[in-house]
């Protein structure tokens, strides 16, 4: 019964997990209003939909959007397959 009850407790504390930090929200912008560029001009800012979103870059990755989510043409792309084991099974 205790097994039980850690089972179904795990699982709510799971299923309330906040989600990452870096947010794609889910949107695939076809043509982002940059808002603010940096020295090398590339977007740091673009709006969307009447928002404006800080952009992922190399030094900020948090409370972001990734720059190819944004519908900018640089920045990773995600992978189609799973790479191999987890860092913490090596």
């Amino acid at each position: 019964m205790k097994a039980l009850f850690a089972a179904a407790a795990a699982m709510g504390l799971a299923m309330t997990a906040a989600p990452a930090a870096a947010d794609d929200h889910g949107t695939k912008a076809k043509s982002p209003e940059v808002v603010e560029t940096n020295a090398r001009g590339q977007a740091t800012k673009v709006r969307i939909e009447g928002k404006v979103y800080d952009v992922c870059m190399k030094e900020d990755q948090d409370g972001c959007i990734n720059p190819r989510a944004a519908g900018l043409k640089w920045g990773d792309r995600p992978l189609d397959y799973w790479p191999g084991k987890p860092a913490s099974d090596m």
